[in-house]
């Protein structure tokens, strides 16, 4: 009976979490891999994660430290991530770092780090071992899926307020070389269908069948003891990059198909994104799935555009301790917090973000939502520029961000004009904007929130910092885009009336 009730529990949870329209996003950041390991540097994490208005942290639970022998576990790093959450009311993902992590088998326990001849690796042509667990290694495979298991089933009993709610299966699975050619790993080869394939992708494709099956054997054993969302992420490869370079067998977007194929308790599958094309490489991975990103760069923008434009589940920056003292994203991060109750309403979006790189600093680009066409023109000389759009209301909409500036348009024929428009700050109405700030009530200018500082005269006179912002036609003066700014936030209202 126990076992029944906490079952729906926790599905009432799941639904609460992860259903898009009652609940949370996740907007946060992935602690640095070691930071999870005692109470202290846990809390400095955690800490720090409230402070800048996260609701959510990735948190790593070795298997080395769960079960540092074979049949005897310690959750007390469990407790600890449990506690320290509940301290700081902040949701949390665990990472599973079990039998990979980053294409190695670093954090297995030592008794299956020695014991290679029944947990054996990955080998290469030559029969040389790599570091890596060879996924044809069953005896491996069960041993993970039993801890795991215990990890979810105690996480399940004692979690009581279900700060917990997704679970990484793994972490960016897979071996540097196209093909382990270990003797299971070669007979398997010698009975599949890809050893037969004319498919220049068959060893990708063959690795990530055999990755997939044993992350997917794992995940199945942790989900009978606690069913809540999990997932498995994916080291993407770069353009041209050789064997070698990256672990092969992950949930790569080339072979994304085969993942989805073989796995039958993951929920999502998620990228790891650092390379540029931010944009282009959250495309395939919010096809028929929500995205969910657990690893991408300390840039703001990439939480603009994916929430905004993709409708992300999740949005985590990695190693965000890096940047506590990083004045820019800290106060963007809390800028960024304000906006969240809009997006936990599940309410019409769009977002969009100037790449470095990969966006031209004046490029435009044209977003429809609501009946209206919002025109958005990038700042040339702002180092930053990024944006959200979120209906609110018919006409009404709240806009967020930095480095552009936006003019609407309706049905042809018809002028569009903003009614009203107010900045928001920490929800309520800071100003009202008309008038030069508004280029007289045809267009937004993103300028953003100033940031300024009281100033002493030479008198010693002490000026206190007013509260004030830049108005439309600082967008081209040098001047203006060097200051410090960032994102502000806005409410619209918008209307139509004959052109003649």
């Amino acid at each position: 009976m126990k076992r029944i009730i906490t079952f729906f529990v926790a599905l009432a949870v799941c639904v609460s979490v992860f259903a898009r329209g009652n609940d949370k996003v996740l907007f946060g950041g992935e602690m640095h891999n070691s930071n999870s390991t005692t109470p202290e540097s846990l809390e400095s994490s955690f800490l720090l994660a409230r402070v800048l208005g996260f609701n959510a942290v990735l948190a790593a639970v070795p298997w080395d430290i769960v079960e540092p022998e074979e049949g005897t576990f310690n959750f007390g790093i469990v407790d600890n991530i449990i506690a320290s959450a509940k301290k700081n009311n902040l949701l949390v993902g665990i990472l599973w770092f079990g039998s990979y992590k980053n294409g190695e088998s670093s954090y297995a326990p030592l008794w299956v780090k020695r014991d290679t001849r029944k947990y054996f690796r990955c080998a290469d042509s030559e029969g040389k071992a790599s570091t890596t667990i060879s996924p044809f290694c069953t005896a491996a495979q069960k041993a993970d899926a039993v801890a795991f298991s215990r990890l979810m089933a105690y996480i399940r009993d004692n979690d009581q307020e279900r700060r917990i709610c997704v679970v990484q299966v793994e972490n960016e699975v897979g071996a540097f070389m196209e093909r382990d050619m270990c003797p299971a790993a070669m007979k398997a080869w010698e009975r599949c269908k890809w050893s037969k394939s004319s498919d220049m992708l068959a060893p990708q494709h063959f690795m990530a069948e055999a990755f997939a099956g044993y992350v997917d054997a794992v995940a199945e054993a942790g989900k009978k003891e606690y069913d809540i969302p999990m997932f498995a992420n994916a080291w993407l490869k770069v353009a041209d990059a050789p064997y070698g370079s990256y672990p092969n067998g992950g949930p790569r977007i080339a072979v994304l198909d085969t993942w989805k194929a073989r796995v039958k308790h993951l929920d999502w599958l998620s990228p790891d994104i650092y390379d540029p094309g931010f944009a282009e490489l959250c495309d395939p991975y919010s096809q028929g799935q929500p995205l969910f990103i657990p690893e991408t760069r300390r840039e703001i923008g990439r939480y603009y555009y994916a929430f905004g434009e993709k409708r992300a589940k999740g949005v985590f920056s990695f190693g965000f301790e890096e940047s506590y003292d990083d004045p820019y994203y800290s106060v963007e991060c809390r800028t960024f917090s304000e906006i969240l109750p809009f997006l936990d309403a599940d309410l019409p979006s769009r977002g969009f973000f100037r790449e470095p790189g990969v966006v031209a600093p004046g490029d435009s680009l044209n977003l429809s939502l609501g009946g209206y066409t919002f025109c958005i023109h990038y700042i040339e000389g702002e180092k930053n520029a990024h944006g959200i759009i979120i209906q609110t209301d018919k006409d009404e909409f709240v806009v967020a961000g930095v480095g552009a500036w936006i003019d609407f348009s309706s049905i042809p024929g018809e002028e569009c004009k903003i009614a009203v428009c107010e900045e928001l700050t920490e929800g309520r109405v800071s100003q009202i904007l008309n008038g030069d700030e508004t280029g007289h009530h045809n267009m937004l200018y993103l300028r953003g929130r100033l940031h300024l500082d009281n100033y002493t005269a030479p008198d010693g006179v002490v000026n206190p910092a007013p509260d004030y912002g830049l108005s439309y036609q600082r967008r081209f003066w040098s001047s203006a885009h060097e200051r410090f700014k960032t994102s502000g936030i806005y409410r619209v209202k918008l209307y139509s009336y004959p052109s003649r």
